[in-house]
């Protein structure tokens, strides 16, 4: 665009006696100088670049040839590459031609004319001048301006003074500063708010049009949707990407669902969209969606595929789940016909993912076609789709898995533009665009006026942007190229600002305290202004303590109570399991949510098998041995034990690299266990020996029921009892088990002795209560007993028991409710119902609330379960 041969000019830019890495780089540029133009040339191409100085060219020549008998403007233009500057000189020398310079600055002394910095304001008009041959004083008045303007001008003009020039500072005379406001909110998101709040504040006069100027889009899309908040949709003149557009996003999460193997957090987005239908009504689509949610995409993640969903839905009976994933499989055939392994041409897979989104966005009343290239932005995305299906021959294979990266690509950079009124489906008037409110790039910005503007995001890096050569050329090369010294983008950033800052009677400055976390630095600018006025300064806008009081709410803070739930004595759970006892002492609450208002969590998607599955595979091997050996010890116990758990593990339909991760540990755990069998036979065998054995206590006395799983029972040959406990995670401490705050196996001895568990008679007394911690780490295995001091386990049994009557005696009492964690002190390590308790809220600063989930290697979740 510079009109600067590159091939001819690139070869000796880098000096011999510098880095030799320059070298290099410029051998590696011959691709863009040598090799790139021949290929265009024997395609019969060019580049779109070239293109246009072709075109600006033959524009110029033609009109130095024929000047243009109708009238011909040109305005906007700051700067401009050769070939614009040479078109514009055509237009000035027009009969009627006009080239309208905005903002020049007439009044600045010849001496700071000549001393401008590449990052001035006027740099790029001075430049622009050059080019055209002209200077200052052939520029006429296109129109006077008002004494506000001439104020604000001057006020600018001393500001933004070049560093030659500054001793203009010293006359003692400032400007006024009528019209201008600084906005220092506390962070973006204060900013946006601010800006929303000035901007409807405007709309309270009648007739008054007001507009927000930034080149931040992320600062323009949050202003966009706190506008939202007062009804008011903001006219944004940069429109809205391509690829965020429902239907560009619908196919964005079909190629995201399809290369992810149908897993369940992208396929879920993808049928919960709106336009995904799988040939019924929207509305019955997300129900649909949500049985197949509960059914199978909950929990540990399905196997890939529909292979993987139609095995996790085997055992589910729910019509909408399977008339869903029924409807899913003909819908996304196209798309899954592609091997995921295999390679096919881009053009053939990209077509097959359009039929399939076709498929899927067809409802009982509309077809598919019709609802996915609806309205602008589905005419826009079906002809960048149309453009780019021409192209896509040239690429190689690919594989399905390289589809979502593809589809970004094609879709990068597109914008749709246009008024659409009523974009949501169902919308009313009040969606409508604002006629009156406006969110415009620095580009679009030029030569428009409001009453009240905002320039938002105005710190270093934003605005103005951060510059840098690039990694290809140094500045010293740049500069002996001929190319455009980066600086050149801060001059026209900085006439854009002084142009905006003309552009309105009222105009808010703004730059946050902090940005991403971070303190910001306001724009080169602001600190200008700032130190040529001195303090105070330009006046502070109110916006800024509006927005920090606008989510305040009225009145002093009401902290949220815990809740204390006290439901008739008829609806209180007469059941519960030994490990519930537990949760009844820590959490009440807990269990009046699972078993009064009967609420259940859901697993979370994508589920971590680590801690649960590990368990129950460590268990059921365990139990599969002595369910087979009984109370005998085979010669070739270690190989058993190890082949029952690892066909245990391979039941479990873990992932792979999970099975493999677990494999070793597993056979350690394997071999501590029959070595720590060895020794304990070696002492005497029992009797018997029970596994996983479920029993309940009727306790008449007080019409309740006490259920529980123990893990092992021993019956030895004097009728006593060990009772084993297997922990695949952290062992309950002594102090607790003391003070019957874990009772699970204390309970389970009391339940052994009331002859509560088949096999084993009543009034048997238990000898030893031991856990067994089975990690398969580096000590795979420990024995724990339960030694009491200064009692007997006899004596432990029954202050379990004792304790057991008395909870259930107390929440006999109609009084007595379901307090939420009411000791800190003996909080459950995690609990599904700390949410629902709003335990963070109310819990203060020393009571940390128990976490929603267990840790990694947590507990098994299958122990002392409700029989």
């Amino acid at each position: 665009r510079a009109g600067i041969d590159l091939a001819d000019r690139l070869p000796d830019a880098a000096d011999a006696q510098f880095a030799a890495h320059w070298n290099e780089t410029l051998r590696f540029l011959e691709i863009v100088t040598r090799a790139w133009p021949a290929i265009l040339a024997e395609a019969g191409l060019s580049n779109p670049a070239a293109r246009q100085v072709a075109l600006l060219e033959a524009q110029a020549r033609a009109w130095e040839d024929t000047p243009p008998p109708d009238p011909v403007w040109v305005a906007g233009v700051v700067s401009g590459m050769p070939a614009a500057a040479r078109l514009l000189r055509a237009v000035a020398r027009a009969p009627q031609g006009r080239v309208i310079l905005h903002g020049l600055d007439q009044a600045l002394d010849d001496a700071a004319w000549a001393a401008l910095e590449e990052t001035h304001p006027q740099a790029g008009l001075r430049a622009l001048l050059g080019a055209l041959g002209a200077r200052r004083g052939d520029v006429a008045d296109f129109c006077p301006s008002a004494r506000r303007e001439e104020e604000r001008a001057r006020l600018l003009r001393q500001a933004l003074l070049p560093a030659a020039a500054l001793g203009a500072w010293q006359d003692g005379t400032r400007p006024g500063t009528d019209g201008l406001w600084r906005l220092a909110p506390a962070d973006q998101q204060e900013e946006a708010l601010a800006i929303a709040l000035v901007l409807r504040d405007a709309l309270e006069t009648p007739g008054a049009r007001a507009a927000l100027v930034t080149p931040d889009r992320a600062l323009a899309g949050r202003v966009a949707a706190e506008l939202r908040r007062f009804g008011v949709v903001a006219d944004d003149s940069a429109g809205e990407p391509l690829s965020d557009t429902p239907p560009a996003v619908f196919l964005r999460l079909l190629a995201a669902a399809i290369a992810e193997g149908l897993a369940p957090v992208p396929l879920l987005a993808l049928l919960k969209h709106p336009l995904a239908a799988a040939g019924l009504s929207p509305a019955a689509c997300r129900r649909a969606a949500r049985a197949l949610e509960r059914a199978c995409l909950r929990g540990p993640r399905p196997a890939p595929g529909l292979a993987g969903l139609r095995r996790a839905l085997r055992d589910v009976k729910d019509e909408e789940a399977h008339g869903l994933l029924a409807r899913m499989e003909a819908a996304l055939e196209p798309a899954l016909r592609m091997d995921a392994a295999a390679a096919a041409p881009p053009a053939e897979a990209l077509a097959a993912l359009v039929e399939a989104a076709e498929a899927l966005a067809a409802t009982d009343a509309e077809s598919g076609p019709a609802r996915l290239w609806a309205q602008e932005e589905g005419e826009a995305l079906a002809a960048r789709l149309a453009e780019a299906l021409a192209a896509l021959p040239t690429l190689p294979d690919l594989r399905r898995g390289d589809l979502p990266g593809l589809l970004d690509a094609l879709l990068d950079g597109g914008v749709v533009r246009g008024r659409r009124a009523l974009r949501a489906e169902g919308g009313d008037a009040a969606s409508a665009e604002h006629p009156r409110v406006f969110i415009w790039g620095l580009l679009e910005a030029r030569l428009q006026a409001v009453d009240v503007m905002v320039l938002g995001g105005l710190a270093e890096t934003v605005w103005p942007p951060a510059v840098d050569p690039g990694p290809w050329l140094s500045r010293p090369m740049r500069e002996k190229v001929g190319l455009a010294s980066p600086e050149e983008a801060i001059g026209q950033a900085a006439h854009d600002f002084v142009a905006c800052a003309m552009a309105a009677p009222t105009v808010v400055l703004s730059c946050p305290r902090r940005r991403d976390g971070a303190p910001a630095v306001p724009a080169r600018w602001l600190a200008r202004i700032d130190a040529y006025l001195g303090k105070p300064g330009l006046p502070e806008h109110p916006a800024a303590a509006w927005a920090s009081r606008l989510d305040q709410p009225e009145g002093a803070p009401r902290p949220v109570e815990p809740p204390a739930p006290c439901p008739p004595v008829e609806l209180r759970p007469r059941r519960l399991s030994v490990t519930e006892i537990e949760t009844w002492q820590r959490d009440p609450y807990g269990i009046h949510a699972k078993h009064i208002l009967r609420l259940r969590k859901l697993d979370p998607l994508d589920q971590s098998t680590e801690a649960s599955d590990y368990g129950n595979v460590v268990h059921d091997g365990i139990h599969a041995f002595l369910h087979a050996v009984g109370a005998e010890w085979p010669d070739d116990a270690p190989a058993r034990l190890t082949a029952a758990m690892l066909g245990e593990l391979e039941r479990a339909e873990v992932r792979p690299a999970l099975r493999a991760w677990w494999r070793p540990r597993i056979e350690r755990i394997a071999a501590w266990v029959t070595a720590r069998e060895a020794q304990r036979r070696a002492a005497g065998a029992p009797a018997s020996v029970l596994s996983e054995l479920e029993g309940q206590w009727r306790i008449m006395a007080r019409d309740f029921a006490l259920t529980g799983r123990a893990d092992r029972i021993e019956l030895a040959a004097d009728g006593t009892l060990a009772i084993l406990d297997y922990k695949t995670g952290s062992l309950p401490s002594m102090k607790d088990v003391a003070d019957s705050y874990a009772p699970q196996l204390p309970l389970e001895a009391a339940m052994a002795r009331a002859g509560a568990f088949p096999g084993v008679p009543a009034g048997s007394e238990t000898a030893s209560l031991l856990y067994w911690r089975l990690t398969g780490g580096h000590e795979a295995g420990k024995e724990v007993p339960i030694a009491p001091k200064d009692r007997t386990l006899a004596d432990l049994v029954d202050a379990a028991v004792a304790r057991l009557d008395a909870l259930i005696r107390r929440y006999d009492d109609p009084a007595t409710r379901y307090l939420s964690q009411p000791r800190p002190d003996r909080a459950p390590r995690f609990s599904d119902y700390a949410q629902l308790a709003r335990v963070a809220e109310w819990a203060g600063p020393d009571e940390p609330a128990a976490d929603d989930a267990p840790a990694n290697g947590g507990e098994n979740g299958a122990e002392g379960g409700d029989a």
